[in-house]
């Protein structure tokens, strides 16, 4: 379930806050994963994609319904894996637009991540 535009917006402003208060745990949490791994999908997918071709066409000159229909099914299912490593995680430090927007909105006012800091520390306080 995506989240709301609310929620994706505190989502950026904790994430900023994180990067602010702790660039190092930040940078090691990003690092965390491999950096090739957007083309390591990229490949698999492909070689998905091949295969599934390869399926369709045996199951059609074989008269086969069934493996037609699963080569079908492993062709849609590389083509979303290569669109979510496409669309994946943020590298290099690049923000995305609804971070970028929510560093405009912080620049002119910072009384929402400060109500949101404050529920935090009370939230920890309290356990």
């Amino acid at each position: 379930m995506p989240l709301s535009e609310h929620e994706q917006r505190l989502l950026d402003e904790i994430e900023q806050a994180l990067y602010a208060e702790d660039p190092k745990f930040a940078s090691s949490v990003r690092s965390a994963r491999p950096r090739n791994r957007a083309r390591t999908m990229l490949a698999l997918s492909v070689v998905g994609v091949l295969l599934g071709l390869a399926v369709v066409l045996v199951g059609l000159t074989a008269n086969l319904i069934l493996l037609g229909v699963l080569g079908f099914v492993l062709i849609v299912g590389s083509c979303v894996a290569a669109a979510s490593a496409l669309r994946g995680p943020r590298q290099n430090g690049t923000t995305s637009l609804a971070a970028q927007a929510s560093q405009a909105r912080n620049a002119k006012s910072n009384t929402l991540r400060t109500k949101m800091e404050d529920r935090m520390r009370k939230r920890f306080d309290e356990s």
